[in-house]
């Protein structure tokens, strides 16, 4: 079930990523670094949320997996929604 945490805030994320490229007119490296920041801020949130870490315990491979699979969520609700 905590998996699912992961896969539903990498999906919320597309639409937040889409939006703050658009207010802030980013565009190819730039916005490839917008969205793996707001990748890893979801991860971590995503992860606290869970509670798998605390806010004393941030262990880098948790937040490795959290970024991993959450980025893979973004990216896989990207492709299947965009038109591209």
């Amino acid at each position: 079930m905590e998996q699912t945490l992961y896969w539903l805030v990498g999906v919320l994320g597309v639409p937040l990523v889409n939006w703050l490229k658009q207010r802030w007119g980013l565009y190819g490296r730039a916005a490839l670094w917008l969205t793996t920041a707001v990748a890893a801020v979801l991860g971590l949130l995503a992860s606290l949320l869970s509670q798998r870490i605390g806010t004393g315990s941030l262990e880098p491979q948790e937040l490795l997996a959290a970024f991993g699979q959450v980025l893979a969520a973004a990216t896989l609700a990207y492709k299947l929604l965009s038109d591209e």
